[in-house]
């Protein structure tokens, strides 16, 4: 790991603190926050160096800044759009630092990535070519039995949620993806508040 690694801009940590870019520079400079200056003359601040900042401070902690890693989330499905979706709600600043996403078009890549990495979550589509989501769920229980699975489909019909059953799922949500009700799943699957 890198010195820059896990460290953020006096920008992104505006961002993060909702505060002006200004008011985390004016904290640098006064030596309260401390951090790195690039080559290129920037800032650049820890985790640790933030996390020590906010407690000498007595400001909220994140909960991204609570979790030593971030967890890994696999998301399989063979429709792109829902891919990009889910890199962009994973992009955003309450996923970002609490979640590590790759995604997948193809079921049998993301098998072989899954039992490899043994992932903290998998969201995946039920109705895909060369695996469907029932394989993949069986799958995964036998490579990754701590992974939880949570299934994204628009065919949430009576006799495929009874053969999801038996895979003992965590989570199930239809398409269209409503993402506060993803945001809610994701946390409570994985116990974040």
């Amino acid at each position: 790991m890198g010195i820059f690694d896990e460290s953020y801009s006096s920008v992104e940590l505006a961002k993060i603190l909702g505060v002006h870019r200004v008011t985390v520079t004016n904290w640098i400079k006064k030596g309260a926050l401390k951090a790195v200056i690039t080559p290129g003359g920037r800032y650049k601040i820890t985790r640790k160096a933030l996390k020590d900042f906010l407690q000498e401070h007595d400001m909220p902690i994140p909960p991204f800044l609570k979790i030593n890693e971030k967890k890994l989330v696999v998301a399989v499905d063979d429709e792109n759009a829902v891919l990009k979706l889910l890199k962009k709600f994973f992009s955003t600043k309450d996923m970002l630092y609490l979640y590590q996403l790759e995604t997948f078009s193809n079921p049998l890549n993301a098998a072989l990535f899954i039992g490899d990495k043994k992932p903290e979550l998998v969201l995946m589509d039920l109705l895909m070519p060369k695996l469907d989501g029932f394989s993949l769920a069986e799958k995964i229980k036998q490579t990754s039995p701590d992974s939880r699975i949570i299934v994204i489909t628009g065919y949430a019909t009576e006799q495929n949620l009874k053969r999801l059953r038996k895979y003992k799922i965590d989570g199930l949500l239809t398409k269209p993806i409503d993402l506060k009700v993803l945001k809610r799943m994701v946390d409570d699957v994985l116990k974040l508040k």
